[in-house]
């Protein structure tokens, strides 16, 4: 039958096209997605801009603005709620206060455009590059910021809540007072950046790379710090209660009045940190290595130090009431009028420790090493548990 089988194969390709729409609508992907439409021109989006003097009425609502170069435009008031606009240079534009709700910026150069007090709420800015870009009270609420480019930006007072951060750069960037509280950080690269007096409460950096970094004052209650690199980091002052810290690294940091209260810092390099008038009470450091580390004047009440090693830490004028010490190294480490009432110091090593003044009502020393400690003028000692079980102390500088 001449014709049957083109007939035939029209048919099948037909069905073939209908099945083809069919899946389409099944990967949800609607007719109406600006990606679709026919791109507009340059000329065009200057059209439409010089007929809107108003420029807060110039609207460019789901449009196709794809690669086009818009640089040093003045977009500010604009709106560009779900476009396309991936590959886009915006370099320097003033965007202040443009509503780019809902807008692909795949890939956009944005590097050191305006966007103070923009809306970005669940646009997408993968790879975007926003160097030196001013984002102050932006809002980026649900934004996907995977391996975005912030560095040398401007970042005060940012929404980040459920944003998508995975791989993005803060390199060198102030972050004051944006809360980026309950974000997964795991993999943002914070170099040389302040995250002074930021909200990470909740957050997950665990075995993130911050060595440097600044949290002074900053709100770090409950945060997801285990086997972080936190060497020189700067905590002073900070608000870490509860802050789960195992097994990292906190070498030559400074957390100087920082609020540690039930804190996890088991198994933490500590050497050398500064700890001088912070609350760790309640907080565990269970096997942690704090050796030369300065707990002056520190709040320790129930605090957890066995297998720890403190060998040459000072913890002077420190309050340890009802703190364990059990099999602790304490060799050559300062007590001097710190208080131990209560304190379990089972088994500890406390050979050559000054120990001058420190107060040991009810303390547990049984099996304490005290070899060439100096106890002089240390208060209720012979009030302290096991003291006939405790070593050396007859040949110890009273």
């Amino acid at each position: 039958m001449p014709g049957a089988l083109p007939r035939f194969v029209a048919l099948c390709l037909l069905a073939l096209a209908l099945s083809l729409l069919a899946g389409c609508g099944g990967m949800d992907v609607p007719l109406s997605d600006s990606r679709f439409k026919a791109p507009l021109s340059k000329l065009e989006v200057v059209r439409t801009l010089v007929s809107q003097r108003d420029r807060q009425l110039a609207a460019f609502k789901e449009k196709n603005l794809a690669d086009l170069e818009l640089r040093g435009f003045n977009l500010s008031g604009v709106a560009f709620s779900q476009a396309y606009m991936a590959g886009i240079d915006l370099r320097e534009a003033k965007m202040i206060r443009a509503n780019l709700d809902g807008a692909d910026l795949t890939g956009a150069n944005l590097a050191g455009a305006d966007l103070r007090s923009a809306s970005l709420r669940g646009a997408n800015l993968t790879g975007a590059d926003l160097t030196g870009a001013d984002l102050d009270d932006a809002d980026l609420t649900g934004a996907i910021l995977q391996g975005t480019n912030f560095n040398r930006a401007l970042l005060r007072r940012i929404t980040l809540k459920d944003a998508v951060l995975y791989e993005a750069k803060f390199v060198n960037v102030y972050l004051g007072e944006t809360n980026m509280g309950g974000l997964d950080l795991r993999e943002v690269d914070f170099r040389g950046s302040d995250l002074s007096n930021v909200v990470l409460r909740d957050s997950n950096l665990e075995a993130t790379d911050l060595e440097g970094i600044k949290f002074q004052q900053a709100d770090l209650q409950g945060v997801n710090l285990k086997r972080a690199n936190l060497e020189w980091a700067n905590f002073s002052q900070a608000h870490m209660q509860g802050a789960d810290l195992t097994s990292a690294s906190l070498r030559n940091a400074d957390l100087r009045g920082a609020n540690l209260h039930l804190a996890k810092l088991a198994e933490t390099d500590m050497r050398n940190a500064r700890l001088r008038g912070a609350n760790i009470s309640d907080a565990d450091f269970t096997g942690a290595d704090l050796r030369k580390a300065n707990l002056f004047a520190v709040t320790a009440l129930r605090s957890g130090f066995s297998w720890g090693d403190l060998r040459g830490a000072v913890l002077s004028k420190g309050d340890f009431s009802s703190s364990s010490f059990k099999d602790a190294k304490l060799r050559r480490s300062k007590f001097l009028r710190a208080t131990l009432n209560g304190t379990s110091l089972m088994a500890a090593d406390l050979r050559e420790a000054d120990l001058r003044g420190a107060d040991f009502l009810e303390a547990d020393i049984r099996g304490a090493n005290f070899l060439d400690a100096n106890l002089g003028g240390a208060k209720n000692l012979f009030k302290a548990k096991g003291l006939e079980k405790a070593r050396n102390l007859g040949d110890i500088n009273w």
